[in-house]
């Protein structure tokens, strides 16, 4: 595999954990460990965090004197400049400061330098290694056929140099995770191929080892599940493998398992991504037709470009979409007061609190930057459909990269803050199993209009199973704007919901008239809140388990709730404040449905495997 920089080295034989994986020679004595250094540059870059904090600790030392030289000023005195005196008459502390800050630098270059020549990385035929450490020496290994996902991100500093990091997310826990920084981009975008092939050549041939056995386990499991409890799959969904032991391998570019046919059950994504395959140059008109086709149900259409992509948002719509949002128009109020409550005070001529409360604003300025700026984190949105999922390009001042594995989406949800309705935006988020830390972004699409919603919630969910009068997007459009909606038929979608009773009013005084559930064929379907809508879709093969709850004021007024477990992410589905009867009904009802989904789900795979055999 290609170096970084032709900088290989011998392996250091003291490092914190031996290798048992290295690649042996033809002759059958262990190859040499070879270690590839990352970007010179990468001490200093994680460093930044100290120097930031310097500069910060030096700005709130200037700003002290600053205000202490306005408040005098204000009062007529003069500004004291006598420690700037006392500085001129004693150069030799000028010269021992100017010094100290050299020698310091020196030895900050020095460390660094050691720092970067311990720091390192390994690849071998069964896992990735990074060693860092000067005084403490680590090394983390992932295993390749436990990572999930290999995610190339360049936040701000790094992209003006040309610099990556490449993120692996590794089943086993959120602490599992490597992260190898900072390599150059191009460098990092060739290692991410070859370790994305590494990785699906490692799955798909553990898979061909293991798929009759895991087979009979998944029908022992689903023979055995209790009726009260929707049976989680029988292998982690987080490892990368399904019950069948089929590849469902990583987000960077998750391995399909093709071998398995269409499922009614599958989302529309997925089905659509076993059909094309590989997308090669020019086949943009055939995806076009086979996603309209697919998604007939939800009346929207498609354009696919040459490269792929089926939805871009423009920044301009992501800027005033951010500043739209709850948080940051808080923050500017609370600064707007803030400067206008000074200016009252100035005009009655109260000047030793006015400049004090001008200061006080500049925190609220970097707030409201801060939360603006996390938004923006979502500018240049690009979606592509990729051959295992939904490649994702997002980023204005860091860039990210990532695919989105469509066969580990457990939820989905559609959400409309207040102000976004004039325009008739909404967001789509979901929950997906996977390691991945808490910082990661579960966004299917940051802003959109509603052909877009419905398109990105139609490719993450399978077919919802209606009744013939009722389309896809009749259903969601009536979990949109409930009576609202101006489609011919919600009325008769309307009647697939059920609301909450009146006695959860004095619980919910202002959207229980809103709340309510639908079942279809194969979804759950959430209809919440009435200043910020939303919608929670959960398809019935992705039900973990379910617990139902009733508190004490719930169990005076007759009520209970149901929720329904999923994995971790921004969507925690729950049939709120039901009658006693009706969340009872629903618990038996569900688990048993989810109970069969799961079965059949796993059947049709088995029995298409076992026809091969």
């Amino acid at each position: 595999m290609a170096e970084e920089g032709s900088n290989d080295e011998p392996a250091d034989h003291g490092a914190a954990e031996p290798d048992h994986g290295g690649v042996t020679a033809d002759h059958g004595a262990a190859a040499p460990e070879v270690w590839h250094r990352v970007h010179p540059l990468t001490p200093i870059l994680e460093s930044l965090g100290v120097l930031v904090g310097i500069f910060i600790a030096a700005a709130y030392g200037l700003q002290n004197f600053m205000q202490t030289a306005i408040e005098d000023l204000a009062r007529g005195d003069g500004v004291d400049l006598g420690f700037a005196g006392w500085l001129r008459s004693h150069p030799l502390v000028i010269l021992g400061v100017v010094g100290g800050l050299i020698l310091i630098l020196l030895i900050t270059a020095l460390f660094s330098w050691m720092a970067w020549k311990v720091m390192g990385y390994r690849i071998d035929s069964e896992a990735i290694y990074y060693r860092r450490g000067l005084l403490s020496k680590k090394l983390r290994k992932a295993r390749l056929d436990r990572v999930q996902s290999i995610d190339l991100q360049q936040k701000l500093l790094p992209r003006i140099l040309g610099m990556a990091e490449l993120v692996f997310d590794v089943a086993g826990g959120t602490d599992s995770n490597i992260s190898l920084k900072y390599l150059s981009k191009k460098r990092a975008e060739t290692l991410r191929d070859e370790l994305l092939s590494a990785v699906r050549a490692k799955k798909q041939g553990a898979q061909q080892g293991t798929t009759t056995s895991t087979a009979g386990q998944s029908a022992e499991v689903a023979s055995t599940s209790a009726p009260g409890i929707v049976n989680a799959p029988a292998v982690d969904p987080s490892a990368g493998s399904s019950e069948t032991g089929a590849v469902s391998g990583i987000a960077g570019e998750p391995a399909l398992d093709r071998t398995v046919p269409e499922r009614r059950d599958d989302s529309i994504g997925v089905r659509l991504s076993k059909r094309l395959g590989s997308l090669a140059d020019g086949a943009s008109h055939e995806a076009e037709s086979s996603i309209n086709e697919l998604l007939a149900p939800y009346q929207v259409s498609a354009n696919v470009n040459e490269e792929g992509e089926i939805i871009r948002v423009p920044v301009h719509r992501v800027v005033v979409s951010s500043l739209l949002k709850s948080e940051t128009i808080i923050s500017l109020l609370v600064v707007l007061l803030v400067i206008g409550v000074s200016i009252a005070l100035l005009v009655v001529g109260l000047t030793e609190a006015f400049i004090p409360m001008i200061v006080a604003v500049i925190p609220g300025l970097f707030t409201a930057f801060s939360a603006f700026r996390k938004n923006l984190d979502n500018a240049n949105f690009v979606v592509k459909l990729g051959e295992n999922g939904l490649a994702v390009n997002h980023g204005l001042v860091s860039t990210s990269r990532k695919v989105i594995p469509l066969d580990r989406l457990q939820a989905v949800c559609l959400h409309q803050p207040l102000l976004w309705r004039k325009a008739g935006w909404w967001k789509v988020e979901f929950n997906i199993a996977s390691a991945g830390g808490s910082g990661e972004s579960n966004i299917l699409l940051p802003v959109g209009d509603i052909d877009q919603a419905l398109l990105m919630v139609g490719l993450a969910l399978p077919e919802p199973q209606l009744p013939d009068d009722i389309s896809a997007a009749t259903l969601v459009r009536s979990a949109m704007y409930d009576r609202k909606s101006e489609d011919p038929q919600a009325g008769r979608a309307e009647e697939l919901f059920h609301g909450q009773p009146r006695s959860s009013r004095l619980i919910d005084p202002l959207v229980w008239k809103r709340r309510a559930y639908a079942v279809t064929g194969s979804l759950l379907v959430l209809r919440m809140g009435v200043l910020d809508r939303r919608v929670d879709f959960v398809p019935h093969v992705r039900v973990q388990s379910m617990s139902y709850h009733q508190g004490p004021l719930m169990r005076s007024l007759g009520l209970g709730t149901v929720a329904v477990h999923s994995t971790a992410g921004p969507i925690d589905p729950r049939v709120t404040h039901q009658s006693v009867d009706e969340a009872k009904q629903f618990f038996s009802e569900h688990s048993e449905r989810t109970r069969l989904a799961r079965q059949r789900y796993d059947e049709e795979a088995r029995t298409a495997k076992e026809g091969r055999l």
